[in-house]
């Protein structure tokens, strides 16, 4: 199968305090036609930087230093403002983590729909049904501010899929958003996939979430992919020590943490070695592991992962498998 997003090689630079710091480096990634990507990581990590790649964005204070995103056969980095404003309204969209703060709140909700379907209220109203909000016809008359946050959240999504989309990037969608509304979230989600044929890269640092919504999960570090593989791999053995780390810190009800698994310390870009990014913090790193890069290596079915000793490390037993509920 073709697929639809392909990152390429992809070295992106940030220019800080007159310097240019890496802040992603080498990454390949792909997504196919109506798979569903997960993209997890701490705060920091580079994930809302690589989704807003995804959308062909360019801004002064950030280079692109090595590869490309190509989205079917359209290099991003090569359109021209005109083409990536028409593949931005056709073929990609996007969900914030604060859908409330963008709607303009001056304007109501059929002017936002209004500004991107014109005068096809019908098409509207279809969007905002789709995504579970009652009585559509009356919620276009309607201003944000009358609106709760989860519905806010809703119609950002319903905005974002109402020109069918080849791709939505959903940044943190449900951040900050109760369980009640979370759920509601994750359910339209998995309805959305089951009627289209829409890929999604769903970026996230709450794992649960991701192992409801995706096919597969790719877990970055300091801007770069440890490991990536299918979503019940990766999450019922994983082998990238910051992997097994993100899980342990996942809070359980059948058993209290194991304060050796727990991720210890902070991301700091300052003190980042040559080698592995997560050295500094790894209980099992060797003086190799600082100086030497480890590259994806194929581990099984569709999982890789960037260790140097990912073979010595004890695999998850089957009995500890990670269930979210």
């Amino acid at each position: 199968m073709t697929n639809l997003v392909e990152v390429s090689g992809l070295t992106v630079d940030y220019r800080r305090n007159g310097a240019w710091d890496t802040v992603i480096r080498d990454v390949d990634l792909a997504i196919a036609p109506g798979e569903a990507l997960g993209l997890a990581g701490e705060s920091g990590c580079g994930k809302s930087t690589l989704a807003s790649l995804l959308l062909g964005e360019r801004r002064s204070e950030r280079r692109v230093s090595a590869g490309r995103v190509r989205l079917g056969r359209v290099d991003l980095f090569q359109a021209r403002p005109k083409a990536l404003r028409a593949l931005r309204r056709q073929r990609l969209a996007l969900v914030p983590q604060n859908g409330g703060a963008s709607l303009t709140p001056t304007m109501r909700i059929g002017s936002l729909f209004a500004e991107v379907l014109g005068r096809d209220t019908a098409r509207a109203e279809q969007a905002l049904s789709l995504v579970g909000l009652p009585d559509p016809k009356a919620a276009l008359r309607r201003y944000p501010h009358q609106f709760s946050g989860g519905q806010q959240q809703r119609i950002a999504l319903a905005l974002a899929i109402c020109r069918e989309p080849d791709l939505l990037i959903l940044d943190e969608p449900t951040t900050g958003q109760d369980a009640l509304t979370r759920r509601g979230i994750v359910e339209l989600l998995a309805s959305l996939r089951a009627s289209t044929r829409m890929a999604m890269l769903y970026v996230s640092h709450d794992l649960a979430t991701l192992s409801e919504v995706c096919d597969r999960i790719a877990i970055m570090y300091a801007g770069e992919i440890v490991e990536i593989g299918e979503t019940a791999s990766v999450l019922d053995t994983p082998r990238h020590p910051y992997t097994k780390a993100l899980l342990a810190s996942v809070p359980r009800l059948d058993r209290a943490p194991d304060p050796d698994a727990i991720l210890k310390g902070a991301l700091d870009r300052r003190f980042l070695p040559q080698g592995c990014r997560f050295a500094p913090r790894c209980a099992h790193a060797e003086a190799a592991c600082h100086t030497d890069r480890p590259l994806l290596e194929t581990i099984g079915h569709d999982h890789a992962v960037a260790c140097r000793r990912w073979s010595d490390l004890e695999i998850a037993r089957p009995e500890a498998r990670w269930v979210f509920a």
